[in-house]
């Protein structure tokens, strides 16, 4: 007969008797969980990525100190995407006697291409969201050049050769960074009126800007175009240290949950097809007595799968597709994300994964039921061989492809395949010794505990596999509920409501006291103060370096600029300690000098190099002694270089702070101005906000996401319960026949149940702790403590779990005559 012929009469006959549904499911839900998760995922990403334009005011910004060439504006307008651009540098602003350096932008029109500018009437006024960019001859200045010039509404200004009519307060930019040319006064004019200025001639120090906008697949040629020398290509993930970290963060959970969806339906499907395989065998064996051959067999068998996964797959990517899009609609509002069109390559790689999943799982099993000897038509108990090494190493190897093709990075593959196997000898080395545990409890029951009991402790080997397959699906269902909330809780309080939103810079070292005691009266009594120089970097272990001493171009552009600097004798909590040691009170007076992990990427540094830093023409020699890890994202006073006291406090500085302030208080700030003319406020709530608005997206994001995460830990705890089935109907239809009450048997099984759950949850409790602790210290960098309700859950999820849905399969075979099971 025909392999392909056979292959499909095996399979309908399969799906009619009902003994492929489980597997056709397991396969269905699996392709579903992963398209449902990619197509999301992807259109997520896709999202986040327009919405964190808003932090750049644009997609894609290309920038130069040049004027940029007109083939770059011609392959930006011939892409489709949308384009604008701006003008900065550095001018002196007058009004009347009073002058300012500030920092000129001159927009054109269409500015921002994303995100939206506001402005207020007066300093630190109510501010507006505005739609367009200031009228030729006008202009918009912050509220700190306002401060500086002593402006009123109507004032007029001089930049450079022209005058500007000052007619609003620009309170907020969407791509305002922490660079000088942001962190000085800003000064906002039509791009029209900058030629008349004056003062981008030769030897100015402007940097020209063109910005674009819009979808992926306009914006893909221009992100991997080859770029004229002098222009540098900023992507938003590239433009803010913050945004990045958040950024960075949100697709370390994306990760996580498309991993964990990945897994689980690979359980499933191996879960399932090892008890079609244990079927297979007496078929197999009548099929050899009747004359087929080894070949034809698993051409068949083989055959038989790849009819199932093409069946299984589309109906899972189809169940996927529609899921998803569901999904996208009834969370459009909620996600406050417009998400794109789904694309077809999440969904084929869904496809092609299942299909992985169903080869690399289910084929072994099959090839093992091949193996059985004709002799078990009539014996039973004559097995076939046992899987080879090869078939088990194209199982291990049919993982790690998984996992590549998920991750893109095979040593996070190889990773979370090692952490994976290592969960598992936790679940079963948890699981037998309490298996031991119980052991000894059987006489001490009742008889449906006792019959319970007996049954877990007879077969051990048989009810430790139980238990860990169970294990591993309370594991994942565990860490998709209750430990996915804590840590997503646990990222979220990293920036809790009272973070600093407003910095203090240049405080003089005779205003600190009186500054301090200023806060102390308005109710901000532990206002802190950090010292502060700046440094350029002018030898390193006795040679001179300059920006020609290293080949890395963001090395070169990173050099030449001033490094800030500041000593103390404590770390606090947003710099953790990497290499070397910490001086403490004991480092007073010594050069001593800690570094922020950066300098190992980019300049090459090891502890007990010697850096030679210029102060202003006075140079100091450093040795290195420590490196760390700053929190950028604290928004919290932070310092690339400490020094300990005593080294260079005789160098020229200032102090800087920051403090949190209600939106209630800001008036507030119009007395500080008044108070010390000098000191400079930098509102960041702006800043914050976006931070906020994309770690709250992103976490409704994740959490929907995991829905289809726990649908597969919920199939793989079907899958496990499924897979005793045949044995238990069996046993039961045997006790029935030996006189057993269904009463006592259903009471016997639930306890059985019951129990198995029990184990299975507290095992998964213990390992979904361990796993938790291992993913907040070791990839998401927060703080994750014990979680003793954790075991609580755990047991008790497991229990009704188990026991409820063993109840459900099992409650027909009560009712079934001994003789139809055992006949």
């Amino acid at each position: 007969m025909n392999a392909l012929r056979f292959a499909l009469r095996r399979l309908r006959r399969g799906w009619k008797s009902g003994e492929l549904l489980i597997l056709t499911l397991a396969l269905a839900v699996a392709v579903a969980a992963l398209s449902a998760v990619g197509l999301f995922t992807d259109r997520v990403r896709s999202a986040i990525d327009n919405q964190t334009g808003d932090t750049l005011g644009a997609d894609l910004l290309f920038s130069s100190r040049n004027p940029l060439p007109d083939p770059l504006l011609e392959k930006v307008t011939a892409s489709g995407a949308r384009s604008s651009g701006f003008t900065q540098f550095p001018s002196v602003v007058l009004n009347g006697e009073s002058t300012a350096l500030a920092s000129i932008k001159a927009v054109q029109k269409d500015y921002p291409l994303r995100g939206e500018l506001r402005l207020a009437e007066l300093p630190f006024g109510p501010a507006q969201v505005t739609r367009g960019i200031p009228a030729s001859g006008e202009a918009w200045a912050d509220a700190r050049l306002w401060q500086e010039l002593g402006l009123q509404a109507g004032a007029i200004v001089q930049a450079g050769s022209s005058h500007f009519r000052i007619v609003a307060v620009l309170e907020s930019e969407p791509d305002r960074g922490n660079g000088f040319s942001d962190l000085a006064p800003r000064l906002m004019i039509n791009h029209a009126d900058l030629a008349a200025t004056g003062l981008t001639g030769p030897g100015a120090r402007a940097q020209y800007t063109l910005m674009a906008a819009g979808e992926s697949k306009s914006l893909e040629p221009l992100r991997t175009m080859t770029l004229p020398a002098g222009v540098r290509r900023i992507a938003p993930q590239d433009a803010r240290p913050e945004i990045r970290n958040a950024l960075s963060r949100a697709g370390q959970f994306l990760d996580i949950a498309v991993l964990a969806a990945t897994l689980l339906a690979a359980a499933a499907v191996a879960l399932c097809a090892h008890q079609h395989g244990a079927k297979l065998r007496d078929e197999v064996a009548l099929l050899k007595c009747l004359g087929a051959r080894n070949g034809f067999l698993g051409r068949a068998l083989l055959l038989n799968l790849l009819l199932l996964g093409l069946v299984g797959g589309l109906a899972g990517a189809l169940l996927g597709l529609a899921a998803q899009e569901v999904v996208a609609r009834l969370l459009a509002e909620l996600l406050q994300i417009a998400l794109p069109a789904p694309s077809l390559q999440p969904l084929l790689l869904a496809w092609g994964l299942g299909l992985l999943v169903l080869l690399g799982f289910a084929a072994p099993p099959l090839l093992q039921a091949r193996t059985v000897p004709p002799m078990r038509v009539f014996q039973r108990n004559a097995e076939g061989s046992a899987l080879t090494w090869g078939i088990w190493l194209a199982a291990s190897l049919t993982v790690m492809a998984l996992l590549w093709l998920q991750t893109g990075d095979p040593k996070l593959a190889a990773a979370v395949l090692g952490g994976a196997a290592i969960a598992l000898a936790l679940l079963a080395l948890l699981a037998w010794l309490l298996v031991l545990a119980l052991s000894p409890l059987k006489r001490a029951v009742g008889s449906s505990w006792r019959f319970g009991l007996g049954n877990i402790a007879r077969r051990r080997g048989a009810s430790v596999a139980q238990v860990v397959a169970l294990g591993l699906a309370l594991l994942a269902l565990l860490l998709v509920s209750v430990v996915r909330q804590d840590l997503l809780a646990s990222w979220q309080d990293r920036l809790p409501p009272d973070t600093p939103n407003q910095f203090l810079i240049n405080i003089q070292p005779a205003q600190r006291e009186a500054l301090q005691q200023f806060f102390a009266e308005r109710g901000y009594p532990d206002l802190q103060l950090w010292p502060m120089a700046r440094a350029r970097l002018t030898a390193l272990n006795g040679q001179p370096v300059t920006a020609d001493s290293f080949q890395d171009p963001e090395t070169q552009r990173w050099i030449n600029r001033d490094f800030n600097l500041s000593w103390s004798t404590s770390l606090g909590d947003d710099n953790r300690l990497l290499q070397g040691e910490w001086w403490g009170e004991g480092g007073r007076g010594k050069p001593w000098l800690s570094a922020d992990e950066y300098a190992i990427e980019r300049l090459g540094l090891k502890l007990g190099d010697r850096m030679t830093l210029d102060f202003a023409g006075t140079p100091v020699e450093l040795t290195v002694r420590s490196f760390r890890k700053v929190d950028w994202g604290s928004f919290r006073p932070n310092f690339f270089l400490l020094v300990p006291p005593g080294v260079i406090s005789d160098v020229n500085g200032q102090y800087i702070g920051s403090f949190f302030l209600p939106a209630d208080q800001r008036a507030l700030l119009r007395e500080l101005v008044a108070a010390f003319p000098n000191v400079t406020v930098l509102d960041i709530e702006a800043a914050m906000k976006q931070v906020r608005g994309i770690v709250d997206r992103v976490v409704r994001a994740v959490e929907f996401i995991f829905l289809f995460t726990l649908l597969a830990g919920l199939t793989v705890l079907l899958a496990a319960i499924e897979g005793t089935r045949a044995e238990r109907v069996r046993e039961t239809a045997l006790l029935r026949t030996l006189g057993a009450r269904s009463g006592t048997i259903a009471r016997g099984l639930l306890a059985e149940y019951a129990l198995l759950g029990l184990l299975a949850g507290l095992v998964a409790a213990i390992v979904a702790q361990g796993v938790a602790q291992v993913l907040a210290q070791g990839v998401f960098d927060i703080p994750y403590g014990l979680r003793p309700s954790l075991w609580f859950i755990g047991a008790g999820a497991g229990t009704l779990l188990v026991a409820g849905m063993g109840w459900l399969s099992l409650r027909k075979v009560l009712q079934t005559p001994p003789r139809q099971v055992l006949g």
